[in-house]
C-alpha cells in the first residue's frame, strides 16, 4: 500500500500576512470606523484599510483562481457599487434602501470569503506559529464584522429591529450607524453586554444569541487548541536544538 503524500506546508509569507491583516483589521474596527462616524476624513483611512486587506487576501491567501475571481468581483462591486447606486437612485428612481442592501450583501459575501480563506490557512496543515495565533484572532474579529453587517441589513429591512436602550431607533447617518452596530457586535461577541443597544426583532435576537455562543466557544476551544499546539511545537524545536548541541 502506497503512503499518501503529506499535505503541502504553506509558504512562510502566508503566515506573516495573517499578522499584517490583523493589524489592518484592528485599526479599521477600533479606530477608523468609530472616528469616521464623527470625522468624514477618516473614511479615507477606512477605505485604504479595506483596499490593503483585500489586496493581501487576494495576492497571498487565495491560491485558487475561482476564489480569486470571486474576491475580485466582490471587491469591484464594493468599489463601484456606491457610485452606481447613487446614479441609479437619482436617474431611475430606485429605492436607496435596495441599493444599500445590495452593497451590504456584497460586503458580507466578500468578508465571508476572506474569513473562510483565513480560517483554512489558520487551521490547515503545518506548524502552528505565532502568526497563526494572530490569524485566529483575526477570524474572531472578522466574524464580529460579519455579524455587524448582518445587523445592518436587518435594521434596514425592519427599522426598529435594533434600538437604543431608551427605545429610540437608529436615525443616524450611515457612518454613525455602522459604527454603532460594529460596537454592538463587538460587545456581543465578547459577551460584555452593556445593554445600551438592544435587539428587538426575533431574527436580530437569534443572531445575537448565535454570536454570543460563538464568542464563548471559539476562544475556549479552537483558539485554546492552537495555543496548545504552538507550545508543543515550540517545545519540540527546543528539544531538537538541545539534542543538536
Amino acid at each position: 500500500m502506497t503512503a499518501s503524500a503529506p499535505a503541502p506546508t504553506p509558504p512562510p509569507h502566508a503566515d506573516r500576512a495573517l499578522s499584517a491583516l490583523l493589524i489592518v483589521q484592528a485599526v479599521s474596527l477600533f479606530v477608523a470606523i468609530p472616528l469616521s462616524a464623527q470625522h468624514p476624513g477618516w473614511h479615507v483611512v477606512l477605505d485604504a484599510g479595506h483596499l490593503v486587506f483585500a489586496a493581501v487576501s487576494v495576492a497571498v491567501l487565495a491560491h485558487n483562481r475561482v476564489m480569486r475571481g470571486l474576491l475580485l468581483a466582490a471587491l469591484a462591486g464594493l468599489a463601484v457599487g456606491p457610485i452606481i447606486g447613487e446614479q441609479a437612485v437619482a436617474s431611475r428612481g430606485l429605492a436607496a434602501v435596495t441599493m444599500h442592501e445590495s452593497i451590504a450583501l456584497t460586503a458580507f459575501v466578500f468578508n465571508g470569503l476572506v474569513t473562510a480563506l483565513i480560517a483554512r490557512h489558520v487551521f490547515g496543515p503545518g506548524r502552528v506559529t505565532s502568526h497563526r495565533l494572530q490569524g485566529a484572532v483575526l477570524v474572531y474579529l472578522n466574524v464580529a464584522q460579519l455579524f455587524a453587517i448582518a445587523y445592518g441589513v436587518i435594521e434596514t429591512r425592519a427599522p426598529g429591529a435594533i434600538v437604543m436602550s431608551d427605545g429610540l431607533r437608529f436615525v443616524n447617518p450611515p457612518a454613525a450607524r455602522t459604527a454603532a452596530l460594529t460596537y454592538f457586535s463587538l460587545v456581543t461577541i465578547t459577551t460584555t453586554g452593556f445593554g445600551d443597544i438592544v435587539p428587538m426583532h426575533p431574527v436580530a435576537r437569534s443572531l445575537v444569541n448565535l454570536e454570543s455562543v460563538f464568542g464563548h466557544l471559539f476562544p475556549a476551544t479552537l483558539l485554546a487548541r492552537l495555543v496548545a499546539l504552538h507550545l508543543a511545537h515550540a517545545d519540540d524545536s527546543a528539544g531538537k536544538r538541545d539534542a543538536d548541541v
